[in-house]
């Protein structure tokens, strides 16, 4: 039997190895568990990617014909599986209905695998035996698979970038962030190998000539393992969170606060006050923090201990005292609600009545009755 075996591929396999080793873990791992479970799926199907290439660069394919459609191949299912982790992970759980419409796409790549698998065997894995509809199948089709799973990760990459921008992570140093950085890295190098390969290989891709590519894919499905095992409650506490994640958090018992972190407080309430940063719409924490000459990071942890908000309720909160504070003069037939909202610093009438009823515990329109009552 004629094996092709070298440094190259040993490594490329070790790495393989250890992307099954850190999906079974994440897999199975106790501390946030619904999340860990899709960073699992996300590793292992990485990793089986790498399985599915090195049964050709080690001569099993050729030994084994039966080999080439083994479905191996979760493309389809890398993107939803990835989003799906940023999403639990953030404690905004996608509905069970939702994750199976993500998911279908896989479940459609798996039988169509298991469908050009039983054309091969019928036909005895000899290609000259295909009809045209069965070479369709079994070449064409494949072709196109491999692009639109990278489409797909294109999209849930897209979306996992909002995700995190939304909840200010990407202003900060931290795990997460390195996740989906090494998440988009690995994107960005296998869109252009495909192209190549599509484009003067016909698919045929030699995977000697491309020993760079899949050395650096193991690295990065490494170090979104490697990243996703080490994510804590201390992550969370080190970086602006969203409304509903910031309230699971005791920040009493994860970070004690500091004479200094008290008085960069005061700073930040004098700043917010004198600038009155709250009227721009578009503030977030890393516009902020350009404006208090400090690290995102540092003024995230403050308001998340010292002050006990998120960085979104720390803004709305002197929001809502803005809009109160304009509606003394208030007339209904010159002004409106939502045009207060927005001299307040408000972008939408829907953030502005959970931000006012959040703070006043009534409507703004009960306020501005009680109000004129007086």
């Amino acid at each position: 039997m004629d094996y092709h075996i070298n440094i190259f591929n040993l490594l490329i396999g070790f790495g393989m190895l250890q992307g099954f080793v850190f999906g079974a873990l994440l897999c199975y791992k106790s501390k946030f568990k619904g999340a860990q479970f899709f960073l699992g799926l996300t590793v292992l199907f990485l990793s089986f990617y790498l399985l599915w290439v090195l049964k050709y660069d080690y001569g099993f394919q050729k030994q084994y014909p039966e080999l080439q459609f083994l479905p191996v191949l979760f493309l389809w299912g890398i993107g939803p599986a990835f989003y799906a982790y940023l999403r639990f992970l953030f404690s905004k759980p996608i509905p069970k209905i939702q994750l199976k419409w993500m998911f279908l796409p896989l479940l459609i790549e798996i039988l169509y695998f298991n469908f050009a698998t039983l054309i091969s065997v019928v036909n005895k894995m000899d290609v000259n035996n295909l009809n045209g509809f069965e070479r369709f199948v079994v070449l064409r089709l494949f072709s196109v698979e491999h692009i639109v799973g990278l489409i797909i990760i294109g999209c849930f990459l897209f979306k996992s970038f909002k995700l995190l921008q939304e909840a200010n992570v990407l202003y900060a140093s931290n795990k997460i962030r390195s996740i989906l950085i090494c998440f988009g890295l690995l994107w960005l190098i296998w869109v252009p190998y495909t192209i190549i390969d599509v484009v003067y290989y016909n698919f045929g891709f030699p995977p000697s000539k491309f020993y760079t590519f899949y050395i650096l894919f193991a690295i990065l499905t490494y170090g979104i393992g490697f990243y996703g095992f080490r994510i804590s409650d201390r992550t969370f506490a080190e970086v602006a969170l969203p409304n509903d994640r910031q309230d699971s958090i005791e920040s009493e018992d994860s970070i004690s606060v500091t004479e200094e972190q008290k008085s960069l407080a005061l700073q930040l309430d004098a700043t917010m006050k004198s600038d009155k940063c709250y009227l721009d719409p578009d503030l977030n924490l890393s516009r902020f923090s350009e404006i208090v000459s400090l690290h995102p990071n540092k003024v995230s942890a403050i308001i998340n201990t010292v002050l006990e908000q998120s960085f979104r309720d720390y803004v709305n909160a002197y929001r809502v005292e803005e809009f109160k504070y304009l509606a003394q003069d208030y007339d209904l037939k010159s002004r409106t609600i939502l045009s207060l909202a927005h001299d307040s610093g408000f972008n939408s009438k829907a953030s502005f009545n959970r931000a006012f009823k959040k703070f006043s515990d009534i409507t703004p329109a009960e306020y501005l009755e009680n109000l004129n009552k007086n």
